[in-house]
């Protein structure tokens, strides 16, 4: 898959641009605060429907402007694709999303049809942070390989909230929270199914990236550890009732649903060790760059497309060997990559590629 142009207008501080760009390496350099990720977020935006960086799409509007518009021309087998989205929170709230000339308000048309990976120093997050931002990760990943996902999890998140609400309320009924508990065993059972796989065929990938990267002196491995105490990984929606009922006491008395899906963790390990405790910075940054070459080689199997990747600030923290190793890593693949100093050129050498500076929203 590759991004041949993309057009940005009132988004973030670009009043008006149109790129075009390399079918391999674009670097956009310049000062901090020019709007370099600005435009990397503008790319993933387009496979995602929503921002990696921010929940308030009043932010991807620029100043003083009521609507942005993002829109991008890929090539994708041989055959194009386009996708388009505007932004009109501040007035209508709106957001529409245009695939391919067909205009939409739903985010499910939109998934599936663009596929990006970004790369950030945030990453060191996923595998150190809090089980919300893994369980971020996670969802963002299923969503885009599957856009069925979405729904599955909608679902779940919808009767959530329902039962939620019901055991906030004065006296909520017995009957009532037995339906919903009902849904949100199903429901649940969905969501963890697909978590359940994904996290297996990750845990594979990101192993054999793992023993790459570190020339075999690591081995990763990803564990699933669902909320829900139970045996085994086929997560029957019967075993997950039976959890939820024996709970219910609970749940009354805390008002608020204890135990689901919705708080699922992973954890991931590097020889027997789990580095969200144990491991260093060294072996915690190698497996979060392990997690997302594993992630770009699922995309290839499920898909057959070559993802877009969106390098943000990572190639300043490696020597210009690793640079290059990295670099050819990703020899198939389209690259975007921002760099707020100098880049290190001798990692381009015989490589084609296209130098764009960025200042105040404007490329040059």
């Amino acid at each position: 898959m590759i991004l041949k142009t993309l057009e940005l207008k009132d988004f973030r501080n670009y009043v008006a641009e149109e790129v075009v760009f390399h079918e391999k390496i674009n670097i956009l350099t310049g000062r901090n605060a020019q709007g370099k990720t600005n435009l990397i977020e503008a790319v993933n935006l387009l496979a995602l429907g929503k921002s990696f960086r921010t929940r308030r799409e009043q932010e991807l509007v620029r100043f003083g402007a009521e609507e942005a518009r993002v829109k991008g021309v890929f090539e994708k087998k041989d055959r194009p694709h386009t996708t388009e989205i505007r932004l009109c929170p501040g007035t209508s709230g709106k957001k529409t999303y245009i695939v391919n000339g067909v205009e939409t308000g739903t985010v499910s048309d939109l998934l599936g049809g663009v596929y990006t990976i970004v790369f950030s120093p945030e990453d060191l997050r996923i595998v150190k942070g809090d089980p919300e931002t893994r369980r971020r990760f996670l969802d963002r990943e299923l969503i885009l390989l599957k856009p069925l996902y979405y729904h599955k999890l909608k679902k779940y998140r919808q009767v959530l909230k329902s039962r939620n609400a019901l055991l906030k309320s004065e006296n909520p009924s017995s009957n009532l929270i037995d339906v919903y508990d009902i849904q949100l065993a199903e429901a649940a059972a969905d969501v963890m199914k697909e978590r359940g796989a994904w996290l297996k065929a990750l845990s594979e990938a990101a192993g054999t990236a793992g023993t790459r990267i570190t020339d075999g002196a690591e081995e990763l491995r990803i564990e699933y550890r669902p909320n829900l105490s139970l045996i085994g990984d086929e997560y029957k929606k019967e075993e997950i009732y039976d959890f939820l009922l024996r709970g219910r006491e609970r749940d009354v008395m805390t008002r608020s649903t204890e135990a689901g899906p919705h708080r699922d963790d992973f954890a991931v390990f590097a020889s027997g060790l789990d580095l969200r405790v144990y491991g260093s910075q060294g072996q915690q940054r190698t497996a979060a760059l392990s997690l997302r070459l594993a992630e770009r080689e699922l995309i290839k199997k499920d898909t057959g497309e070559e993802a877009i990747l969106l390098l943000d600030d990572v190639m300043s923290e490696l020597d210009s060997g690793r640079q290059e190793r990295l670099l050819e890593s990703f020899d198939e693949n389209q690259i975007f990559i921002t760099a707020a100093g100098p880049f290190r050129e001798e990692a381009l050498k015989l490589r084609a590629s296209k130098m764009m500076r960025v200042e105040g929203g404007r490329i040059k």
